[in-house]
This record gives structure tokens, sequence and C-alpha cells, in this order.
């Protein structure tokens, strides 16, 4: 089971680089607050650093290099991560532009695709294979994270192959759930679900009051 506070976590480490990029040495969990937009309290702040063992002086805040440090450990930041991605449409495009510019720990070592228009083109160096090529590939180059950005119809046959070759984690964005056996996690990413949230909420937030009522 994935720990709860693990978003924070991250939210905290991304939070606490801004303020070492700004020459900041100190922070306080106000301050941390504060950078983050005020939507995580100081107090939980607190209590999710305190888990990680005695960082911080009261009255004085925290150290931020060692917490940096500290994070990406627990973060698992600290390690070099290969990751294999099958559909490179838009979607996979973009995630591989967007992680491998905001984490350097993040790799893209294998992309797989079963279009014959994108088979055999290069993003940054990496080809683009047949996803037949998935078991021998993905075992060869020892990817450890699986990212899923194909329709739903092909997420759970990708999915599998992923894991029979030797991957533990899996992201995925196609919108279905996928059944894997443990030690497989899976992360599932509803773009679309996530974007509901909103048009329920605006919906909700317009209609007047006499009619919600």
């Amino acid at each position: 089971m994935i720990d709860p506070a693990i978003p924070r976590l991250y939210a905290y480490h991304r939070a606490l680089r801004e303020a070492q990029a700004a020459g900041k040495s100190t922070i306080t969990s106000d301050g941390l607050a504060a950078l983050l937009g005020d939507a995580i309290a100081p107090s939980q702040i607190r209590k999710d650093l305190s888990a990680l063992g005695p960082l911080g002086r009261r009255g004085r805040g925290y150290a931020i290099n060692p917490l940096v440090e500290q994070l990406a450990w627990v973060l698992g930041l600290e390690h070099d991560w290969r990751i294999a991605i099958v559909g490179f449409g838009y979607l996979g495009h973009a995630f591989a532009t967007f992680i491998t510019a905001r984490e350097a720990r993040f790799r893209i070592a294998a992309i797989f695709d079963r279009s014959p228009s994108v088979i055999g083109q290069h993003w940054e160096g990496v080809p683009v294979r047949d996803v037949a090529e998935i078991d021998t590939v993905v075992r060869e180059l020892g990817c450890n994270i699986g990212v899923i950005a194909v329709p739903a119809a092909a997420a759970q046959s990708s999915a599998q192959r992923l894991a029979g070759a030797g991957v533990r984690a899996i992201l995925n964005f196609a919108p279905t759930s996928l059944r894997l056996r443990e030690p497989v996690i899976v992360r599932n990413i509803d773009l679309a679900g996530e974007m509901s949230i909103l048009t329920s909420w605006l919906t909700s937030s317009e209609t007047p009051r006499e009619a919600r009522a």
C-alpha cells in the first residue's frame, strides 16, 4: 500500500529545491507552507517531517540542505531509474519531455509503439521500437518503471508484458484498471477523471442557490 504522505513529501522536496536555488539555507514550516501556496498546513508539514527524524529545531526551522538530502533518499530520487514507455503518441511524448526535465534521475531508456509511422523514429537518441520487442528490450536495458500511454484495449496486455520483463512499478494513463499481481504496483492517472472533478465543481458553483436548496 502506498503511503499517503509520499505526494506531500515530494511537494516539500520540490519546494525546498526552489528555496535552495534562491540561496536560502534554513526554512520554517510556515515558510515552507507559503512556498506551497498554503495548500498544506504548517502543522501537517511538521508532522510529516518529524517522521523522518530530528531535522528541525524549534524556533529555528529546518536546515534545507540535509532535509533535501533526506527527502531525496526517502523518495528514491538518489537512484537512476530507467523508464520504459509503451505508447508514444501525444501523451507518451509529453510525459517523456516533462519527466526528464523535472527529475534528472528519471531516464527514458526504452520506447514502444504499434504504429508503423512511429516505429523507427528517435526521441533524444532513444529509438521507438515495436511493442513486440518489449520482452527482450526491457530486460536487456534493466528498466525499473513502466508507463502505459496506450488506448484502454491495449493497456492490460502491455502491462502484463512489462511485468513479465521484470518491471515492478507501472504508471497507467490508460482509462482502464489494470489487473496485475504483487509485487507489481500500479498507479492510475485518469486525466479525464481529474478534469471531471473540476467541471463538476464549476457546474455546482454556477447553480443558483435556490436550485440547490
